[in-house]
């Protein structure tokens, strides 16, 4: 058999002394000794941050030593309202017991990300507090950033806990709702066999596994799904509804499998003990959201009597290769073009999504859809994805694409930055990559993680 090729994500705190460096990485221009093309670089970016980018005020990089040395201040491991605590007591240290830090305008700064984005197709984009708010397992510890694809994390602790990535997805493209339930209880089952019979690569590895047994049971196949209805990516209402049929199946699965083999170890404490459901929403959420809502205060009732068998249960995966084994489109996201050439390490694949023969006018080219609608078609699902889905978005830079009303308009800086302003708004946890169709003949930058895809 064959081994894929490894790949290396390395994450850095967006308050880091050292950001304006590490965002060049990846760039074609500079010292060529101080770029690393072989690392995925990702940013962990906190909500305060983002206030000041929306409001355009200054941002401190200080250096984490000086911070700990001198504050007594630990800054990784902060989120939420314990962050912007401490970091506002760093600021008023400046010139007195901090010395090294460089001051910033935050949305100068978020420029800076977004031109590297558009060369590069990174950084990787992780919303640290969202992703923190979301975690199950706050009693143990906290979530530093994502894995290689952005979908799969939980807590780490160096040396003793790695995280590990258990998925599989459903092919969406060849299911029906009521399928779903003995589908879904299959997935997570053997997600869940498969951390008794496999041998993890190293001791933190299994540590982890045998803890919290986060598995990940995601989709694809989406855009086959909607074109076969005759639906579009702005029919919330109809994604929304077959997510929260998917989200509710696989924790009903992980739930019947605490009851047969007990409940994850550190499930005592958790945010599943206290009643609270997908994302450590409360069930009053549930109440107000769900279509089907008593089931789900059913279900919190039974979680905090049996337990449940996975802290993590879904998340979605960009499934560029496996879904043409599948013969289904990649993921969650519209299919790039009705037909096109991908390009990969071993050669070029054709790609024709299936359904095009009877579907052909419903399937949304990604390449011409604004990226606004994918994003809001992706936090509708992330209310019931409890870990988090591979957002990757693609800009066209032609004229005529967005703006039917004016042809020669093309899409601008302000516009990619609205969009991004409102993936974290709208709470998707993480962005993959981004993607642009350059203005000379449609050429793509920023190509697929094929050493990645699941």
């Amino acid at each position: 058999m064959g081994r894929r090729a490894g790949a290396v994500t390395v994450s850095l705190d967006i308050w880091h002394l050292d950001v304006t460096e590490f965002l060049e990485m990846q760039t074609e221009n500079g010292d060529q000794r101080r770029k690393a093309y072989d690392i995925f670089p990702q940013l962990v970016i906190s909500d305060e941050f983002m206030r000041r980018v929306v409001h355009c005020e200054d941002w401190v990089l200080v250096d984490p030593y000086e911070v700990r040395t001198k504050l007594g201040i630990e800054l990784a491991p902060l989120w939420g309202e314990g962050f912007e605590l401490a970091y506002r007591q760093v600021e008023n240290s400046l010139d007195k017991e901090i010395t090294l830090y460089k001051r910033v305008n935050a949305r100068e700064l978020f420029k800076t990300i977004m031109r590297s984005q558009v060369e590069t197709g990174m950084p990787y984009l992780a919303f640290k507090d969202t992703i923190n708010r979301a975690n199950p397992n706050k009693h143990e510890g906290y979530i530093p950033g994502v894995n290689l694809c952005v979908e799969s994390f939980s807590n780490v602790v160096p040396g003793q806990l790695a995280h590990t990535c258990n998925l599989n997805s459903l092919n969406l493209a060849n299911l029906e709702l009521d399928e779903l339930p003995l589908i879904c209880e299959t997935a997570v089952r053997l997600l869940d066999n498969t951390i008794e019979i496999t041998h993890t690569p190293f001791e933190a590895s299994a540590a982890h596994n045998h803890r919290y047994r986060t598995i990940g049971v995601g989709a694809m196949g989406l855009a086959d799904w909607i074109a076969k209805r005759h639906l579009s990516y702005s029919n919330l209402n109809e994604i929304n509804h077959l997510f929260e049929e998917i989200g509710y199946h696989c924790t009903h699965a992980s739930m019947k499998l605490a009851q047969e083999r007990g409940a994850y170890t550190a499930f005592p404490g958790s945010d599943w003990s206290q009643g609270k459901l997908i994302g450590s929403k409360p069930v009053e959420w549930f109440k107000e959201n769900a279509v089907q809502p008593q089931r789900w205060e059913q279900l919190a009732q039974d979680i905090q009597t049996y337990g449940i068998r996975n802290s993590h249960i879904t998340a979605i995966a960009p499934n560029t290769s496996s879904s043409l084994v599948q013969g289904c489109t990649a993921s969650v996201l519209p299919t790039y073009s009705r037909f096109f050439y991908d390009k990969w390490a071993k050669g070029t694949v054709p790609i024709a999504p299936p359904f095009i023969r009877d579907c052909f006018w419903y399937y949304p080219e990604n390449k011409n859809l604004d990226q606004r609608t994918v994003i809001r078609a992706v936090a509708a699902m992330q209310n019931w994805i409890d870990t988090g889905i591979s957002m990757e978005l693609l800009f066209n830079l032609n004229q005529g694409v967005y703006f039917p009303e004016d042809p020669e308009r093309c899409i601008q800086a302000k516009d990619i930055f609205e969009a991004l302003i409102l993936a974290w708004e709208q709470g998707c946890k993480a962005v993959y990559y981004i993607r642009t169709i350059q203005k000379d003949g449609y050429k793509e930058n920023g190509e697929a993680c094929s050493s990645c895809a699941n």
